[in-house]
């Protein structure tokens, strides 16, 4: 069965105007995710234009080229810009009304609302600056590293390349506009019509797998934090140092407690007890190097992991942390609480490979080391080493056990 162009522009604006619905459907669903809103209202744009071009002898000229065109520009200005709310970045209002204002003061010049050649070049020249400035706010974030904006950074080179290959062909004389004022109804236009709506369904397949994978991601790392002090918790510890392991090498790790904590909590409540929980992990950030990891391994144990540290940077990098806590506590309103941490170090070399069970063999020693800390008096560091301790000299004073005590 044979459809003309404009049954086969009428199931395009249809389409259009299915998908702008999932999109603001979602957006419902997710309203936080305002690139949604954004995207869906681009799309309602985008079959309010495409219904203008396809009436073009039915309503006044005014209305089928230069509001429509308008309409179908102001839709990629808030396509680029629901790439920017995506980002959490400002939109840019400026530069799609520069267009827009552009595109309708051209519009008045002499002969120009007739000719169709050229209102299809200027129309391309603004659109694809538009669809660039997408793939480039795409590509600025490419760090996150979601599967779904790079296919829609693909998705979009491929159009941008569609639009541009009929003006080619064009130029080369090896197409024409064969239909006088209504670009629509020419026959060679069809394949773009279809190229259209396989692009706006699968570009809002992206925009949406684009939210979804980026809040399961969020769910996914907030199960890895402490809620209180924002650093790992135990599991999120343990899934950081696999690459630790993974790569061997030189390796600390510390274990560290703060000193009579109960009482903190039984004397001061509760609240005081989060706030000094609190302080620590900002002492744990400031004094801790990029490549370190540190979590909070459940109530006032904390935990790091210093790749390539051997016990001189180890030894440094615990004093410092303690020293800084125990200075920190001076501008507290608990009066007379004071603050301090033991802390164990334990240190290895792993092999190449290595399975996470090798740290937690370097954990369980630092707990020793820790422990000993603790019955050497507290506020202080330890270092353990393979034979400093057996399990049964554990009950005594350990500050002798080793030369870095």
């Amino acid at each position: 069965m044979f459809y003309d162009p404009l049954t086969i522009w009428s199931f395009t604006t249809f389409s259009t105007l299915l998908i702008a619905g999932v999109l603001l459907v979602s957006w419902i669903m997710w309203p936080g995710e305002n690139a949604l809103g954004y995207w869906g209202t681009a799309f309602v744009l985008t079959t309010m234009g495409l219904a203008g071009l396809a009436a073009r002898g039915v309503v006044p000229g005014f209305v089928s080229i230069e509001l429509s065109n308008a309409a179908l520009l102001l839709a990629w200005g808030l396509g680029w810009n629901g790439f920017r709310a995506f980002d959490r970045r400002r939109p840019d209002k400026v530069l799609p009304v520069v267009l827009i204002a552009a595109w309708l003061a051209i519009c008045q010049l002499p002969g120009f609302r007739d000719d169709a050649v050229a209102r299809m070049w200027v129309m391309l020249g603004f659109t694809a600056l538009l669809v660039v400035l997408s793939i480039r706010e795409l590509y600025r974030r490419r760090a996150d590293r979601l599967v779904s904006r790079r296919l829609a950074m693909g998705l979009l080179g491929v159009h941008l390349f569609t639009m541009l290959a009929r003006p080619g062909l064009l130029l080369l004389g090896f197409a024409t506009v064969n239909v006088e004022g209504n670009v629509l109804l020419d026959p060679s236009l069809m394949a773009y019509a279809f190229e259209l709506v396989a692009f706006q369904l699968l570009m809002a397949f992206c925009v949406i797998g684009m939210v979804r994978e980026r809040r399961e991601r969020h769910f996914e790392e907030a199960a890895l934090v402490d809620d209180l002090t924002g650093l790992l918790n135990r599991r999120g510890f343990q899934a950081r140092t696999r690459d630790v392991a993974a790569a061997g090498g030189p390796v600390a790790v510390l274990v560290l407690d703060l000193d009579r904590f109960k009482a903190i909590n039984d004397v001061y409540g509760h609240a005081a007890g989060d706030e000094v929980l609190c302080l620590f992990a900002k002492v744990l950030r400031d004094n801790l190097r990029g490549t370190d990891i540190v979590a909070r391994l459940g109530g006032e144990e904390f935990g790091i992991v210093l790749p390539g540290a051997d016990v001189g940077t180890a030894r440094e990098i615990a004093e410092r942390i303690r020293l800084a806590f125990r200075r920190s506590g001076e501008g507290l309103p608990m009066h007379g609480a004071k603050l301090s941490a033991s802390i164990g170090i334990a240190l290895g070399e792993l092999p190449a490979s290595a399975s996470v069970e090798a740290l937690s063999a370097l954990q369980g020693r630092a707990d020793m080391a820790l422990y000993a800390a603790k019955q050497g008096g507290r506020d202080r560091v330890m270092v353990h080493r393979p034979g400093d301790w057996s399990a049964g000299q554990m009950g005594g004073d350990r500050r002798a056990a080793s030369p870095h005590s």
